[in-house]
C-alpha cells in the first residue's frame, strides 16, 4: 500500500466507524422497547440471510467473542425467536436457526427500518451506494483474508512501523 492509499484507507476507516456507531445508535433508538435487542437483531439477520450457523461461525464474522454471541443466541432461544437444529457436519456443534416467530419479528423490524430510511433525504444515488458497497466488500475480503495476519501482527525490530 502506498502512502496515499494508506492515508485514504485510514480516513475511510474513521468514516465507516462513525457511520457504524451512528446507525447502531439510530437503529437501537428506532427499536427501543422491542423484544429483540440490536445485538439479537444482528444474529437473527445472520441466520435469516445466511442460513443456519454455529455460534463460532457467527463470532468469526464479528470482532466479538463466542461467549458474547452465545448470550445473544440464548436470549433469542428463550424468547422463541431462534432454535437449535442438527448440524450434519458436526454432531456436537449445533446450528442456530430462526423460528417463524423470529422471522416475523425481523420482518417487522425491517419494515420499521425501511420506513425510517424512506424519510431520509439521501443525497447519494443508488449506483454510488452500490459502488461503495462493492468497495467495502472488497476491503472486508482483503482484511479478513490472508492479509489479516499482516494487520494484527506486531512489527519486528527490523520492520518499518
Amino acid at each position: 500500500m502506498n502512502k496515499r492509499q494508506a492515508e485514504s484507507f485510514y480516513a475511510l476507516t474513521r468514516v465507516v466507524r462513525r457511520l457504524f456507531h451512528k446507525l447502531g445508535h439510530g437503529i437501537g433508538a428506532l427499536h427501543a422497547g422491542s423484544e429483540v435487542s440490536p445485538g439479537m437483531r444482528a444474529v437473527l439477520e445472520s441466520v435469516i440471510d445466511g442460513g443456519p450457523q454455529t455460534v463460532p461461525q457467527m463470532a468469526r464474522v464479528r470482532p466479538v467473542t463466542r461467549q458474547h454471541i452465545q448470550g445473544l443466541v440464548n436470549a433469542l432461544i428463550e424468547g422463541g425467536h431462534a432454535q437449535y437444529v442438527d448440524n450434519p457436519a458436526h454432531k456436537r456443534s449445533r446450528l442456530v436457526a430462526a423460528t417463524e416467530r423470529g422471522r416475523a419479528v425481523f420482518r417487522e423490524m425491517r419494515r420499521v427500518e425501511d420506513a425510517a430510511f424512506d424519510r431520509l433525504k439521501l443525497a447519494v444515488a443508488a449506483d454510488e451506494l452500490e459502488a461503495a458497497t462493492r468497495v467495502l466488500k472488497t476491503l472486508i475480503d482483503t482484511v479478513d483474508g490472508p492479509a489479516r495476519r499482516a494487520i494484527v501482527a506486531k512489527p519486528t525490530s527490523n520492520q518499518k512501523e
